[in-house]
């Protein structure tokens, strides 16, 4: 089986990496003009997930059992039990707060990606997203009580694809 994924958007970003990570940067994200027919609508929400594809992590990382938001006092555990990007498929999935929608540029808060990271679609939250009481590990409680909401491995860096960015930009443009 082949599988064939086409963004429909792309991220733009000022935010720092901390920004992203502590879920304060505030991001545009460009929808494709074939695809803005589909954002009629959209701003009767206030809140959207937002999946996109994890362009800079590389291909190495693909482990399958990770320290939990890279944290070496917490045994390891598999990566479907994580939030980790390094993952056999990388797409990242973040709920973001809509600002504003201005022809078919989406204007977000919380959306932990970089500049030029390819958006893969876009869901309105609603309550039926929400699980009452979940169940999470101790290890989870531990780090949410921490305060440490975004997971990013100390050393990890991303080295900007540039031309991956512009060549998307241009096609969406």
């Amino acid at each position: 089986m082949s599988l064939r994924i086409r963004p429909i958007g792309y991220v733009t970003t000022d935010a720092s990496h901390e920004e992203l990570r502590r879920g304060e940067a505030v991001s545009k994200i460009v929808i494709a003009p074939r695809f803005s027919r589909g954002l009629q609508g959209v701003e009767d929400f206030s809140h959207f997930y937002v999946l996109f594809w994890l362009h800079q992590m590389p291909e190495k990382s693909q482990a399958f059992k990770v320290h939990p938001r890279g944290r070496q006092d917490i045994k390891k555990v598999g990566v479907f039990a994580t939030r980790s990007p390094h993952r056999p498929n990388p797409i990242g999935l973040t709920l973001v707060k809509l600002l504003r929608k201005r022809g078919r540029i989406l204007t977000v808060k919380g959306l932990d990606a970089y500049d030029g990271t390819p958006v893969l679609d876009l869901k309105p939250h609603d309550k039926r997203d929400s699980a009452p009481r979940p169940r999470v590990p101790a290890w989870w409680k531990k780090l949410e009580r921490e305060g440490k909401r975004a997971w990013r491995p100390a050393g990890l860096r991303c080295d900007f694809q540039t031309h991956r960015s512009e060549t998307l930009r241009s096609r969406t443009r």
